[in-house]
């Protein structure tokens, strides 16, 4: 491809504007230096039940799962 090419494809691109977005543009979320990102697998009626009391509460579920993990390590 030539540089004109490129340069024309270029211009086509800055030209066009889609009538929607494509995709939903966040901050990003700061993260602690003294966490850790961690997967696992949780019962379905559990996390149901988690996310229901996290709303009633106003609280993440991030918080009630870390204070639990507290509580139970006794920290």
């Amino acid at each position: 491809m030539s540089k004109t090419e490129f340069n024309n494809l270029i211009a086509q691109a800055r030209a066009s504007k889609p009538d929607k977005s494509i995709q939903k543009v966040v901050p990003e979320i700061p993260i602690d230096k003294n966490e850790k990102q961690f997967s696992f697998y949780i019962d379905k009626t559990v996390l149901r039940k988690l996310k229901t009391k996290a709303l009633e509460e106003d609280r993440s579920i991030k918080s009630i799962l870390n204070e639990s993990i507290r509580n139970y390590l006794n920290l």
